[in-house]
């Protein structure tokens, strides 16, 4: 008997990013692009089975509260937020009340919600960015190479001086 062994759990588990610290940032903005966990798996990307799916969002979330933790919400993540909240209010104040005023600041809120979205849809392209950093650095960044801790931590220093 091989006490050195792994057990079957441990075996199975798949061969993913964990951490932020190894977690390519090309691979956190792909992720968050399309949704899609399966790009957290190293190598070729297979199909994958519920139990699978299942610890490839462990991981993410593992990974999103990392980066929480160390650096924050986005101001813009809060903003958007923030006027959810008060969406949210305007709809139940106009279910308590009946009152139509509540219902022309719901209109009104979500046509702006909808014109800010349509104004953020024109995002700065990942390699632009680090094109843009590189330049400010000195030094090549290169997308597939540096972490999602590295990519936030020289951003930061950039916007700080």
């Amino acid at each position: 008997m091989q006490f050195w062994k792994k057990s079957d759990k441990e075996s199975k588990r798949l061969e993913c990013f964990r951490t932020i610290d190894e977690l390519p940032i090309k691979v956190w903005f792909d992720v968050h692009k399309t949704g899609d966990y399966r790009l957290l798996i190293k190598g070729e990307i297979p199909e994958v089975d519920a139990k699978q799916f299942h610890e490839l969002f462990e991981a993410w979330e593992e990974i999103y509260n990392q980066y929480i933790e160390i650096f924050g919400l986005s101001e813009e993540f809060l903003e958007d937020l923030n006027n959810q909240i008060e969406l949210a209010n305007y709809r139940a104040e106009f279910i308590i009340s009946v009152d139509r005023y509540f219902r022309t600041l719901i209109k009104v809120h979500e046509e702006r919600m909808s014109h800010d979205k349509k104004g953020n849809e024109k995002e700065i392209e990942l390699e632009i960015l680090l094109a843009k950093m590189s330049k400010y650095y000195g030094f090549k960044l290169e997308s597939k190479e540096l972490t999602v801790v590295q990519y936030y931590s020289y951003l930061e220093t950039v916007k700080n001086g």
